[in-house]
């Protein structure tokens, strides 16, 4: 009796945990507690993640780059904020999930997510050479432009796109910076880089 008793204890706070946990590719966001107004979220990989809280406006409420570790949480008090409809928004070099998040009467909500992961280009740069990487690439057309520092087309192409897309650029000398627009199935990606 006791075991049964310890096993439906069990069960309920499981059940518990897992209706106030929402998850999304290398991102989860929990919800501190339903009686207070705190979001954590927490990040499975070491990476760089742009945290932004937006408004039923659309207007940047918080916002903030922070490198978080495997493992790590981050806590999110919004008891300063008002009662109303706002979206959470975390962002990778490769990953974007985006929260809708309701505050009502001293308590919050966290829906499913929004926006399925969009997978992004990743760009690394090394020896003068810049590696454009996008693993899982939409299908359909893929079109790459690369401008210089006063925004005069330096490459422009449209490729097929493929599950696995690589392409290397070799950068001539003397070029400052570039900025990279990448547009497929309904996304554009931008990304400046720079070049000393």
């Amino acid at each position: 009796m006791k075991n049964f008793i310890k096993i439906s204890l069990i069960a309920v706070l499981l059940i518990n945990s897992v209706g106030l946990y929402a998850s999304e590719g290398n991102f989860s966001i929990k919800l501190k507690d339903v009686n207070e107004k705190s979001v954590t979220f927490f990040i499975n990989e070491t990476q760089v993640v742009e945290v932004s809280l937006y408004d039923a406006n659309n207007e940047v409420v918080y916002g903030k780059k922070i490198n978080a570790v495997k493992g790590s949480t981050k806590t999110y008090d919004l008891n300063s904020l008002p009662d109303g409809s706002y979206r959470f928004q975390l962002k990778t070099e490769s990953n974007t999930a985006e929260y809708k998040i309701q505050l009502k009467d001293g308590k919050a909500s966290v829906s499913d997510p929004l926006v399925a992961d969009v997978v992004r280009p990743v760009l690394t740069k090394e020896n003068g050479i810049i590696t454009l990487n996008f693993e899982n690439a939409p299908k359909g057309p893929l079109e790459i432009q690369i401008l210089d520092r006063y925004n005069d087309a330096v490459y422009e192409r449209v490729f097929e796109g493929e599950a696995k897309f690589v392409k290397r650029f070799d950068v001539a000398h003397g070029l400052k910076e570039l900025t990279f627009i990448i547009r497929s199935a309904n996304q554009v990606f931008t990304k400046t880089v720079q070049m000393y």
